[in-house]
């Protein structure tokens, strides 16, 4: 078998494996053919890729670099090293790579989508608008391409274009989990609060431990008027992150707004045990002891703030004059 041959077949075993994701097999496939010291553009491409899957961009940045020595007008080279630089946080080589593609395969979604993506990185939504419209003209009937063009909507205070775009992805397909979110964000910015809870609802059945969207249903709850509904939401995200600083201390404000003092002097308690030096909730929890009539304790607490030397002492001299009124 001559040399080209066996160069063919051990890169299509190579291949093979990569595909069923046995990367170990694929790199001895590779390095096999490697040895045979026959430059091939596919083989540094496979064998970038391979490293690129494992997260190891430093090692698949050369050999991407290597193809494109071989053949500067490889257009998945040039593709595969600007995906390889932004992870590599080189975004202004990554861009020249992309651009670079764009000029060899103007038709090449990929390139256009790796490029608004990066253009939204540097929060250049003008531009990132621009290459997402393309990259969907290129691809219309990709959900994620479509996905990718609400966020900028979202992002730019285009709620109702965002939800569109949202509610055409989730009609093809309504378990998509990006679809869900955006849709129950855009509604959220539009005070459409019972079609977010909606929305959120459906993703967080997707991903339930999604702190991010989970606080996002709580606080369409709370602006709906469902606080206990939102006090559910804040409770259930503290039993997957218990030290939760802003969490911890939303509960236990809410909870004395619901007159559920102990509760909350159990989540104020617990909050400072854990950031001592959190003064919004020193002040709180002065408030919570106050209503349950530990006056001593009350004003132990607020005597403690008025030697701080922010705005926290201000606070609490008010609150310490409302309970000496009250003696």
């Amino acid at each position: 078998m001559s040399n080209q041959s066996q160069l063919t077949e051990l890169i299509n075993l190579g291949a093979m494996q990569q595909l069923s994701g046995n990367f170990e097999a694929a790199e001895a496939y590779y390095a096999k053919a490697a040895d045979l010291n026959e430059p091939n553009v596919t083989l540094l491409n496979n064998r970038g890729m391979l490293f690129y899957q494992q997260n190891k961009f430093s090692e698949a940045r050369p050999l991407f670099e290597r193809a494109l020595e071989i053949d500067n007008q490889n257009t998945s080279a040039w593709l595969n090293l600007a995906n390889t630089e932004v992870l590599l946080g080189q975004y202004d080589k990554a861009l020249q790579a992309f651009r670079q593609t764009i000029s060899l395969k103007a038709d090449q979604f990929e390139a256009w989508e790796g490029l608004a993506k990066l253009y939204m990185l540097s929060a250049d939504m003008e531009s990132a608008e621009t290459c997402w419209l393309k990259a969907v003209e290129l691809n219309p009937t990709s959900l994620s391409l479509l996905m990718g063009l609400a966020q900028v909507y979202l992002s730019t205070g285009r709620y109702d274009e965002a939800f569109e775009m949202a509610d055409y992805v989730l009609s093809e397909n309504p378990q998509n989990s990006r679809a869900l979110q955006t849709a129950g964000l855009a509604q959220l910015m539009l005070k459409n609060y019972s079609m977010a809870t909606g929305y959120l609802i459906r993703y967080l059945m997707l991903f339930p431990t999604d702190i991010a969207v989970r606080n996002h249903l709580a606080v369409a709850y709370l602006q709906s008027g469902q606080l206990s509904e939102g006090a559910a939401e804040y409770g259930r995200i503290l039993e997957y992150h218990p030290e939760h600083e802003e969490i911890r201390l939303n509960l236990g404000v809410l909870c004395l707004g619901l007159n559920r003092f102990d509760e909350a002097l159990a989540h104020l308690n617990l909050l400072l045990e854990q950031y001592p030096e959190n003064k919004k909730g020193k002040l709180y929890l002065g408030i919570a002891l106050a209503n349950l009539n530990e006056r001593d304790k009350a004003k132990q607490v607020f005597e403690d703030l008025l030697n701080d030397p922010g705005e926290w002492a201000a606070h609490a001299k008010k609150q310490l004059d409302l309970l000496m009124n009250l003696n």
